[in-house]
C-alpha cells in the first residue's frame, strides 16, 4: 500500500512538472466564456457572423482621413445598437493594430477603480480572442486603481458585445478587457496615464463601450443625447462629466443616467488625446424608440471615432488657391451629382456612376455641402482634405449631409422633402496658418482654430450671416466649435484661414 502511494505521488509530481514545462496548468488555461451569447447577440457562430456581416454591409459610408486611435460604440442588444456600433467598426476595417483595449462600465459589481481581465483568451461563438496578457500585467503594474476582480467580468456585457466585432474586423489581434466603476476625472486621468505608458511604442486601438440616456421619453432623449454628442465633438473629456452632472440636476423625467459608461468614454478620450489624436467624428445616432417604436422609455445609442487628422495647411506667406471659374453647365452638373446622390441614398440605392470629363470637376479640393429647406438648416457636413476629385467628394458629402448629420437624427431629410431642399456647395481652398488675426478678412475667410487636441471651424459666410466682426467670429468659433475658452486665441491657439467658393443651387 505504501509502495503504491509512493508510486502515485511520483507520477503526480511528474505530471505536474510536465504541465508546468508545457505551460498547460489550469491556471494558465483561463478562458472567459461567453455570458450573454443568445441574449445580447446571436448564440451560434453562423447567426452571429451573418448578423455582423449584415450590419457592416448596411453601415454608413463614412470616411475618416487619418489614423484612428479611439472608438466609442454602444453595447445594448445587437437588435437595438448593433448597427450604430457597426458604423464605427467599419472604419477600422483594413487598418493595422497590435492590440485592442476595450473599456466598459461595470453594470453588476461596484468598483472603486477598474478591473482588467487577465485570462488567456476571451471566448465568443466566433471562437477565442487572445488576451494580451503582457499588456494586462503592464497596465496593472502602473496604477493601483486597476486590479483584477473576476466577479466584475463574469456576467458583464459591456465588453463582451464588442469582442465579436473586433474578431471580425481585426482577426488575430489580441484584446485587453477592462471594466470600470463611476470614476472621478482624476481617476480617469490616472488610468489613462498608465495605459499610455504601457502601450508606448505600440499601435493600439482604444474602444469605449457606453450607451447614452436611459429611460427618458423619446424627445427628451434626443435633447439630452445631442447635447452630449456636441460635447464629445469638442474632444473635452472633462466637459463630459460636467455636462452629465448638470443634465441630471435638471430633473429630466425618467432619466436614470446620461451615459451608462461615462468613465469608460472619458478614459478613452484622454488616452486618445495623449496618443496624439486631435480630431473627432461623430457618427449617426439613434435611440431605441427609432427601432422599436416604443417612445415612452428609450435608451440612446451614439458612436464616434477619435483620430489623428491629416489636414494639409500652408505656412504664412504662401498664396492660397485661386477660385475655380465654373461654367454654368459645370455648376449644373455638380448640383445634379449632389441631388441624384442624395435621392439614391434616401431610396437605399447605390449612387449612379456619373460620366465626368470636365477638368474643373476633376480637381481635388475640400468641400462642405449644406442643405436648406425654406431657410432652415437640414444638414451640413464637409471634408477639408484636397484628396478626392471634386465631383466625387461632392457626391459623398451631399449624402453625408442628408443622412449622417447627427443633429438631425430625430428629423432626418426625407425623399418627399427633396423638392424643397436647396443645396449649397462650398469649395475650399488650402488652409494657411496666420501669425496675426489682422490677416482674417470677415466674409472672405473661414477659420479653423486648434489648441491642445481640440479644434473647430466656421465657414466664411457664418460671420456675415450672424453679423459678427473679426473678434466675435474668432471668439464664437473658440467656444462653440473648438470647445475652448473665449480668449484661447490670445493664449496660444493656432488659427488657420481658408477661402470658400460658394455655389448655390438657387442661383442657377
Amino acid at each position: 500500500m505504501k509502495r503504491i502511494l509512493i508510486i502515485s505521488l511520483v507520477c503526480f509530481c511528474f505530471a505536474f512538472l510536465l504541465t508546468i514545462c508545457n505551460g498547460q496548468t489550469d491556471e494558465t488555461l483561463k478562458v472567459r466564456p461567453p455570458a450573454q451569447a443568445g441574449q445580447f447577440y446571436p448564440g451560434s457562430k453562423q447567426a452571429l457572423a451573418q448578423t455582423i456581416e449584415r450590419f457592416l454591409k448596411n453601415a454608413k459610408k463614412i470616411d475618416v482621413d487619418g489614423e484612428i486611435v479611439g472608438l466609442w460604440a454602444p453595447h445594448a442588444g445587437y437588435e437595438f445598437s448593433g448597427q450604430v456600433a457597426a458604423n464605427g467598426y467599419r472604419l477600422i476595417q483594413g487598418r493595422k493594430y497590435e492590440a485592442v483595449i476595450v473599456i466598459g462600465p461595470s453594470h453588476y459589481i461596484p468598483l472603486e477603480g477598474g478591473s482588467i481581465g487577465d485570462w488567456n483568451a476571451y471566448s465568443t461563438p466566433l471562437g477565442e480572442a487572445a488576451v494580451d496578457t503582457q499588456l494586462v500585467q503592464k497596465i496593472k503594474s502602473l496604477t493601483r486603481l486597476v486590479s483584477c476582480v473576476p466577479s466584475a467580468h463574469r456576467y458583464e456585457h459591456s465588453v463582451e458585445v464588442q469582442i465579436p466585432f473586433i474578431q471580425t474586423l481585426l482577426p488575430g489581434v489580441p484584446v485587453v478587457p477592462m471594466v470600470v466603476g463611476n470614476l472621478s476625472y482624476g481617476a480617469c486621468e490616472e488610468i489613462a496615464r498608465a495605459i499610455v505608458r504601457a502601450v508606448q511604442g505600440r499601435k493600439v486601438l482604444l474602444v469605449a463601450s457606453s450607451d447614452m440616456s436611459h429611460f427618458p421619453q423619446y424627445e427628451d432623449a434626443y435633447d439630452v443625447d445631442l447635447r452630449v454628442l456636441d460635447a464629445v465633438k469638442t474632444f473635452d473629456a472633462k466637459k463630459i462629466l460636467q455636462l452629465s452632472s448638470s443634465i441630471m440636476h435638471r430633473g429630466v423625467p425618467g432619466l436614470d443616467c446620461v451615459l451608462c459608461g461615462p468613465s469608460a468614454l472619458v478614459t478613452v478620450m484622454l488616452v486618445s488625446r495623449k496618443l496624439q489624436a486631435d480630431e473627432v467624428r461623430i457618427l449617426p445616432y439613434v435611440n431605441s424608440g427609432d427601432i422599436s417604436g416604443e417612445r415612452n422609455r428609450v435608451v440612446g445609442y451614439g458612436a464616434a471615432v477619435f483620430y489623428k487628422g491629416e489636414k494639409k495647411t500652408s505656412r504664412g506667406g504662401e498664396k492660397m488657391l485661386d477660385e475655380i471659374v465654373f461654367s454654368d453647365e459645370e455648376k449644373k452638373k455638380l448640383f445634379t451629382v449632389a441631388r441624384e446622390s442624395i435621392v439614391c441614398a434616401l431610396k437605399g440605392e447605390k449612387s449612379p456612376d456619373f460620366s465626368v470629363e470636365e477638368s474643373n470637376l476633376l480637381v481635388r479640393r475640400g468641400v462642405f455641402v449644406t442643405l436648406m429647406n425654406q431657410g432652415r438648416l437640414r444638414g451640413c457636413i464637409g471634408h477639408f482634405g484636397a484628396d478626392t476629385p471634386l465631383h466625387e467628394i461632392v457626391s459623398q458629402m451631399a449624402v453625408a449631409a442628408a443622412t449622417q448629420d447627427y443633429r438631425f437624427s430625430y428629423n432626418p431629410v426625407t425623399l418627399e422633402e427633396m423638392d424643397e431642399i436647396d443645396i449649397k456647395i462650398s469649395v475650399l481652398s488650402e488652409m494657411k496658418k496666420v501669425d496675426s488675426i489682422e490677416e482674417i478678412e470677415v466674409g472672405k475667410h473661414g477659420i479653423w482654430i486648434r489648441q491642445g487636441g481640440r479644434g473647430g471651424t466656421y465657414l466664411p459666410e457664418v460671420a456675415t450671416e450672424m453679423g459678427w466682426d473679426r473678434i466675435e467670429f474668432i471668439e464664437h468659433c473658440c467656444v462653440e466649435k473648438a470647445g475652448l475658452s473665449r480668449d484661447a486665441w490670445k493664449k496660444g491657439a493656432d488659427i488657420y484661414i481658408y477661402s470658400s467658393q460658394v455655389l448655390s443651387e438657387k442661383d442657377l
